[in-house]
């Protein structure tokens, strides 16, 4: 290693050796445009992609060991508790570092959010908009490398959930403590430890638990560019990025160690990265090589940085005019302005992927957490598109509505007119019967097609599975007359919910991302939703019956029968105050401002005690992150659910009193017309519970110690005896809780009982 001493010498010098960065003229400065995707990686990616397609995890992990990813035996998939345990491992400084890199990105994030609304508009006979909705699965990659990168999971799965993705699935190479202590604090609900093509296509596709993803995100080396360019149309995704850039543009007022610095930041990256410089000053340029061959003698990652500035160069400039035009052809991904006037000369800059204006806005700040997001485009590409943000995850959705037809007939005849014009004689015929009789018949009038006259009966407007109308499977099977039956469709609650189908006996086969799912030994079809709409459409008798938590069905309002309470996903639903105010009541934060995803009962709750005090609580309905609410500034306190308590506490909050407890139940409409399938459903859900708390228990004992083996083993109604062929010996079976069977073993064998054997249940009828 070089010391500081010995690098000043090296600067004196510097002058004498051969140009770190080229010279080039301004002409000479080539355009970065280029293919992000390299032929020979996509080759490559391809076969690894389809049998990720084909064979699923089983390919994953055959790749990942391959690769040298895993050690066979080692995890493929860590769960939300393994994340929580790899965060409880970290240092308390460690885990403080990354709870304030995560609420600054959120930060950021929801004030990006915040910048695009519903839109509504009004238009003849009625009214037409848009609106913004998240994707519901989220797929995240991080690179490994030499080095554990926690920021690029950060940067992708905070900015996700923030978005209000359901479900957010990270994926990264040889993930350290820290890399799945940052997944658990940013959101994750698993991390796959694998990298590479076939993490990528892991999570477009499915990996056990994990996928398919709706929107796959996140930058890596040229095959993970290469996979998502194979998966994209299947899926959104952030960008195709190619290796690293950064421009900076300088006059006489910067630092040429400070300029210098940043351009090695950027090139210690990766070998193919992109470090350069346009400056109006001479001198400057001189005084950044020299400080270039200083800092790389003590830089321990020179040997990358080396070669990186290799690819680099300096060009001298007439006017920063003539630099702004530089950088405004190539649209770096990175794009620094060390000038006198940066603020003045930053508005005139029109294309590059992030701008640090400044000698004091460092590039690598944005790496690591200042809130914009450091997943940039490159190659050029930052002309056509943004950088990895909240929009990413985001889908607008338009939508109109027609009450008044007498008002719309101009546009009903316009879009009739048009349809003609098309020979699109089918769409003319649809907007026809728009109209009143008289004024449809007109338009009909003269339609006429090869095998004879077009019919007249009406095109009316098809309705979804969920308004009662017929819907087909590919092979024609209606599910008319079906019951519905609603499930959750993602997360551990959803994972639950299939084990009480499964127990029922419900066999269907659900394609790959299809909601609707056909019983094949039942009139049932199975449809998954988001859980905080079931309790809705089973109130308003679109669904038969469903699972979702008992906190669904109360901030949903409905009426609506609750048939089984399940036992699973249980939690309460509390009001969570800073820790410092865990003094404070529910009435010391009546007036102030509360976030939560459940306004209704935030409302109700606040609201006795608003009137008692004559104020008013301040609800804001918010989703996803309600916990980062108080640190971010937008609220004083939170009413969200609270399990293990530890994203909780991570953000600093504490109870102050709980409005409910809940877990998840089997609901159905009052009203139904299924009732006889809806109480089969309620018996083999009961039988797979009791089956769950139940051993059965058999054994061997005297007839004359029978009495006192009851007394021990009574059963859930009493014990069935059976007459051995010794006939002073019986037979016992018996029903006993699952939690009390060794110490009920250890009494019958103290007893004299003999042989005792205890099988488990899969499943029973009481």
């Amino acid at each position: 290693r070089v010391d500081q001493g010995h690098a000043e010498v090296l600067r004196g010098g510097a002058r004498k050796m051969a140009p770190i960065l080229r010279r080039l003229l301004p002409s000479e400065v080539p355009v970065l445009r280029r293919d992000p995707v390299d032929p020979a990686a996509r080759d490559v990616a391809a076969p690894i992609v389809e049998a990720v397609k084909a064979r699923g995890i089983d390919a994953v992990r055959e790749y990942a060991e391959k690769f040298g990813e895993l050690k066979p035996g080692e995890p493929l998939i860590y769960t939300r508790p393994e994340l929580e345990q790899a965060w409880n491992k970290l240092e308390p400084a460690t885990q403080r570092l990354l709870v304030r890199t995560v609420h600054r990105v959120r930060r950021f994030a929801l004030v990006q959010k915040a910048a695009i609304t519903d839109a509504k508009l009004d238009i003849p006979g009625g009214a037409a908009g848009h609106t913004v909705a998240p994707v519901e699965n989220a797929g995240c990659y991080a690179p490994g490398g030499r080095y554990p990168l926690p920021s690029s999971i950060i940067m992708t799965v905070t900015t996700a959930r923030v978005a209000g993705c359901t479900n957010v699935w990270a994926a990264s190479p040889r993930p350290t403590q820290i890399t799945l202590g940052a997944a658990f604090v940013a959101g994750a609900d698993a991390v796959l430890a694998a990298g590479g093509a076939h993490a990528i296509a892991a999570l477009a596709y499915g990996c056990g638990p994990i996928g398919p993803a709706d929107a796959v995100v996140g930058p890596g080396n040229q095959y993970v560019t290469a996979a998502k360019s194979l998966i994209a149309g299947r899926v959104a995704i952030d960008m195709l990025a190619g290796p690293s850039e950064c421009l900076v543009i300088a006059d006489a007022t910067a630092c040429a160690r400070v300029v210098a610095a940043d351009l090695l930041a950027q090139a210690e990256h990766d070998p193919q990265a992109l470090p350069s410089l346009v400056s109006t000053s001479a001198q400057l340029i001189d005084d950044v090589e020299v400080e270039l061959v200083a800092q790389l003698a003590v830089l321990p990652t020179a040997g990358i940085a080396r070669e990186a500035c290799k690819n680099g160069y300096a060009v001298l400039v007439g006017s920063m005019d003539e630099a702004i035009a530089i950088s405004d052809r190539l649209a770096p991904e990175h794009l620094e302005l060390h000038t006198d006037d940066a603020e003045a000369v930053a508005r005139r800059c029109k294309h590059y992927g992030g701008l640090f204006v400044g000698h004091a806005a460092a590039e690598v700040l944005g790496d690591y957490g200042a809130g914009p997001n450091h997943t940039l485009p490159t190659g050029g590409t930052a002309r056509s598109t943004g950088g990895l943000s909240v929009f990413t995850f985001l889908r607008v959705r338009t939508w109109m509505s027609l009450s008044n037809l007498k008002t719309a007939a101009d546009l009903v005849r316009d879009a009739h007119a048009l349809a003609k014009i098309e020979g699109l004689h089918g769409h003319a015929v649809a907007a026809a019967h728009r109209l009143d009789t008289e004024d449809s018949q007109m338009l009909l009038e003269g339609f006429e097609s090869a095998e004879g006259a077009l019919t007249a009966h009406s095109a009316g407007v098809p309705q979804s599975a969920l308004d009662g109308a017929s819907i087909s499977t590919d092979g024609g099977a209606s599910t008319s007359g079906n019951m519905l039956l609603a499930l959750p469709k993602k997360g551990r609650l959803a994972e639950m919910c299939l084990k009480f189908v499964e127990a029922a006996g419900l066999q269907y086969h659900r394609r790959d991302r299809l909601d609707v799912a056909h019983c094949t030994n039942l009139p049932i079809t199975l449809v998954f939703l988001p859980a905080k709409d079931i309790a809705s459409f089973i109130g308003m008798g679109n669904v038969d019956a469903g699972i979702t938590g008992q906190d669904m069905v109360a901030e949903a309002g409905c009426t609506v029968t609750t048939e089984l309470e399940l036992g699973i996903g249980k939690c309460f639903l509390s009001l969570q105050v800073p820790e410092r105010k865990k003094a404070c009541s529910a009435t010391d934060f009546a007036g102030c401002r509360i976030a939560t995803s459940f306004p209704h009962l935030t409302r109700s709750f606040f609201a006795p005690i608003d009137k008692q005090l004559g104020v008013e609580t301040k609800i804001t309905d918010i989703s996803g992150s309600v916990e980062a609410a108080v640190g971010l500034g937008l609220a004083d306190a939170v009413v969200d659910l609270v399990e293990t308590g530890t994203t909780m506490r991570a953000a600093g909050l504490c109870v102050a009193e709980n409005l409910m407890q809940t877990q998840a139940v089997l609901i159905s409409n009052p009203h139904t017309t299924h009732a006889t399938l809806v109480n089969k459903i309620r018996q083999r859900f009961e039988g797979y519970l009791t089956s769950s708390k139940y051993s059965l228990m058999t054994y061997n004992i005297p007839r004359t110690l029978l009495s006192k083996a009851v007394l021990v083993t009574p059963g859930k109604r009493s014990p069935t005896v059976q007459q051995l062929d010794e006939d002073s010996w019986v037979a016992v079976s018996v029903m006993v809780e699952t939690k009390q069977t060794s110490d009920v073993m250890d009494k019958l064998k103290e007893l004299g009982a003999t042989d005792i054997l205890l099988l488990s249940l899969s499943n029973c009828r009481s």
